[in-house]
């Protein structure tokens, strides 16, 4: 049976002995990011939606889960995304998906990359106004020395 990463973001920090503790209960490994409010844990299941619902199902009500993302992106360049969510909130995306002629999945998908977008978008203007402002103090070659001093002493080597 194939095994699938999946990747558990959770509502808050968990500790050293909340972690073990879920380990035992559900009986999978689990393995913390830096931070600790990020998890990875390997499931063999069937598929990957399958194996989403083997965490939910085994670790939902021991751990303060957000989200659950496939690790790794699937032949489509996609990741699964889990999202738990009211029956108000669900509700209302039928609604809305069904006026636009949607699945619940392609409208929360396209309302995704269309957020995405909108981040990427404000990020380049920001960084665009920064550099503006930089460039009103510094020369062109003062700024690209900088950034490229910055990026050689942060990259290995």
């Amino acid at each position: 049976m194939p095994v699938h990463a999946i990747e558990i973001t959770l509502t808050r920090i968990v500790d050293a002995a909340e972690l073990k503790a879920a380990q035992k209960e559900s009986a999978l490994l689990l393995a913390a990011a830096g931070d600790r409010r990020r998890l990875v844990v390997l499931v063999a299941a069937k598929d990957e939606r399958r194996a989403v619902k083997k965490v939910w199902k085994r670790l939902g009500g021991v751990l303060p889960i957000d989200v659950l993302c496939s690790l790794f992106p699937g032949l489509d360049g996609k990741s699964l995304m889990s999202i738990p969510m009211g029956e108000e909130v669900q509700a209302r995306i039928q609604r809305s998906a069904a006026a636009e002629q949607k699945t619940p999945e392609g409208y929360l998908q396209q309302a995704i990359a269309r957020a995405l977008a909108r981040d990427r978008s404000l990020r380049r203007a920001q960084l665009e106004r920064s550099l503006d402002e930089l460039l009103r103090t510094y020369g062109p070659e003062e700024v690209t020395g900088a950034a490229a001093r910055r990026i050689g002493s942060e990259c290995p080597t």
